[in-house]
């Protein structure tokens, strides 16, 4: 048994994640909830939060990493900490800046240590060329998400640290504010874009091939329950588009789990015969397959500003990561539910 962390986006909202990090990595929490995190996925802004979490846990220095997330939020998530502006791109139509400063801030903050602390980090991003997939019925489909598996010795060198780096900036590089940052894919050079278009709250990569993950922990920085009047003017327009990509596959991914754990649950009076039943769970792919719990640390309420408006305001990011803090310890407080439970917070 043990835990997922799946880390969502929202541009500048993600130094919420930070600040719940925060919690979850204090020594007295870990041992208190019993946490053992052996996979991280991450997408958007949440991508550049599991590659630091993950280094952490790989290097041994889980203790406190939060806190040390959260301090380079506060201090580096500025426009001129992160945006690279670039005339040239610009006038090209590919965005404002270049991922540069991403790439310096992870160089800066995450280093090469040979760990070994085992831990799996995932990281989604939008392939805008698109790949080849193929179908269950056999037949080739393009699909332009892509996800970049990645274990402990990938953050072991700078060499493999510098492919991660990329990928995490090419899963943070939302259209029109970043360039597209060209990654590596099928021994072919394609265009990398935000993952959020496609998955930036990915649930499901969090169980795909780890029958070991009985808990997953899913870190977004807005509300379950949504009931102001959204603005749709400007870039507080373009930051709501972004929240309902991130919110509706979320909530289709919990619909599935809490299905899947509903039928796990049942099986065994249904289906009595434990070669009958064990046949059934490979029929629907689901071998070793468990009930899973999923722990949702989110704000009680909208978080104030758009995607954007953190950059400029550092009082602002304080308050996502006051935000995150505290939504993190009362759903701490919370846990101790049963199996194929879901704890949350908000209304």
């Amino acid at each position: 048994m043990s835990d997922a962390l799946v880390l969502a986006g929202g541009v500048a909202k993600g130094a919420f994640t930070a600040g719940a990090l925060s919690v979850l990595s204090d020594p007295e929490t870990r041992a208190r909830v019993g946490l053992d995190v052996t996979r991280i996925v991450g997408a958007s802004s949440g991508a550049l939060n599991a590659v630091f979490y993950a280094a952490a846990i790989r290097s041994g220095t889980e203790a406190f990493a939060g806190q040390r997330l959260a301090q380079v939020w506060l201090d580096d998530a500025t426009l001129g900490g992160a945006f690279d502006f670039s005339l040239r791109d610009l006038l090209g139509g590919l965005g404002l800046s270049t991922d540069n400063k991403v790439l310096a801030l992870l160089r800066r903050h995450v280093r090469p240590a040979p760990g070994v602390h085992p831990i799996e980090l995932r990281l989604v991003v939008t392939n805008a060329d698109g790949e080849p997939i193929s179908t269950d019925d056999g037949a080739v489909a393009t699909t332009f998400e892509h996800v970049v598996d990645l274990t402990g010795p990938d953050l072991d060198t700078p060499e493999a640290l510098e492919r991660v780096f990329v990928a995490a900036a090419a899963s943070a590089a939302l259209p029109g504010a970043y360039a597209p940052v060209p990654i590596e894919v099928g021994g072919r050079t394609v265009r990398g874009l935000d993952g959020g278009l496609v998955d930036d709250t990915p649930l499901g990569h969090a169980l795909i091939g780890a029958p070991e993950v009985t808990r997953v922990f899913v870190l977004v920085p807005s509300p379950r329950v949504r009931t102001e009047p959204p603005d749709l003017r400007g870039l507080a327009l373009a930051s709501h588009v972004f929240d309902i990509l991130v919110e509706e596959r979320l909530v289709r991914d919990l619909r599935h789990v809490a299905r899947v754990n509903r039928v796990l649950a049942r099986l065994p009076s249904i289906v009595t015969d434990p070669g009958e039943r064990a046949a059934l769970l490979e029929a629907l792919g689901w071998t070793g397959r468990r009930p899973v719990q999923i722990v949702e640390i989110r704000p009680d309420a909208a978080l104030p500003g758009d995607g954007f408006s953190g950059f400029t305001s550092l009082a602002l990011r304080q308050q996502y990561v006051q935000a995150g803090r505290e939504a993190a310890t009362r759903v701490v407080a919370a846990l101790g539910s049963g199996p194929g439970s879901v704890v949350g917070t908000g209304p």
